[in-house]
């Protein structure tokens, strides 16, 4: 059974319109427990919906400031212009004492039946779900492209948000946009049927790992800012990740990515900017190997 998203996310409405209560907890933690990018912009999304009654256009989510494991937090949806059709929305995602920790615009909306309606992006072609590589935390698929031994790979971990995610990593047959750091993954939420807008820019918090490829080394990305924009929803329980880097200077690095159903649907497309490091593996076992 699918666990709805105020369930996952662990909101809590306030009296208050729009004002929503959630923890850190580890689910939506980073790997080194801090709140993680993706969970910010997925409550931006989910708030802005319940309060609006109205499906997610886009949603760009601004990191202020870090909330480490347990903080209790407010995510407050405010309604800047309510239109018949489409509302323009301000999140605000604040700790204790009221301090900014994520600042979120976006808009939703309802999709005008028989209104205009395209795809105009072309997908990769890769194996599917049942056919691709599981990995076990979101490092694999870079320990892999950077040359590390089998042996270090399983010892990467899978804590945080990467707990409540299965990825897979599929072969690519074909690409329409190849180059370096391109890369795919199939990733679904382990405890739902179904993902859904809140839960796509959830998972699409990982253009990073696509620039940590291109680079050919172990590096990780803190979130600066992450943006979605939503097309029409399927029910599909698997997502393919199509990330794209455009680009890395000084540290920084940004790229995109784009979310296709199991069948094949253009479902959301996102885009990120983010604060580079590298990881110390010195001593990690198997580094010997790395050419």
């Amino acid at each position: 059974m699918m666990r709805s998203d105020v369930d996952f996310l662990g909101l809590v409405p306030d009296e208050a319109p729009g004002r929503f209560g959630f923890s850190v907890v580890d689910r939506l933690a980073r790997l080194d427990g801090r709140l993680y990018g993706g969970a910010a912009i997925a409550i931006s999304v989910a708030v802005a919906e319940i309060t609006t009654a109205r499906s997610p256009l886009w949603m760009t989510t601004q990191f202020v400031a870090t909330a480490p494991l347990g903080t209790e937090m407010v995510a407050h949806a405010e309604v800047l212009a309510g239109g018949k059709r489409t509302n323009q929305v301000r999140v605000t995602g604040t700790g204790p004492g009221g301090d900014v920790v994520f600042a979120s615009l976006g808009a939703t909306g309802h999709h005008r039946a028989g209104g205009i309606t395209g795809e105009y992006e072309n997908g990769p072609v890769v194996t599917p779900p049942a056919e691709s590589q599981v990995w076990a935390s979101p490092f694999d698929g870079i320990a892999r492209a950077a040359g590390y031994s089998e042996d270090v790979i399983p010892a990467l971990p899978a804590t945080g948000f990467a707990a409540a995610v299965e990825m897979r990593g599929p072969e690519i047959i074909q690409h329409p946009d190849p180059g370096a750091g391109r890369m795919c993954i199939w990733a679904r939420m382990r405890d739902s049927d179904v993902v859904t807008p809140a839960m796509a820019a959830f998972l699409a918090d990982m253009v990073p790992m696509s620039i940590a490829v291109a680079v050919g080394a172990i590096v990780g990305g803190t979130s600066l800012d992450n943006t979605i924009r939503m097309g029409a929803f399927v029910d599909t329980e698997w997502v393919l990740l199509d990330l794209r880097p455009h680009l890395a200077v000084g540290d920084y690095g940004h790229g995109v990515a784009h979310v296709w159903s199991e069948d094949g649907r253009l479902l959301a497309t996102a885009s990120q900017t983010a604060s580079l490091f590298r990881f110390d593996t010195d001593h990690l076992p198997g580094t010997s190997d790395v050419g």
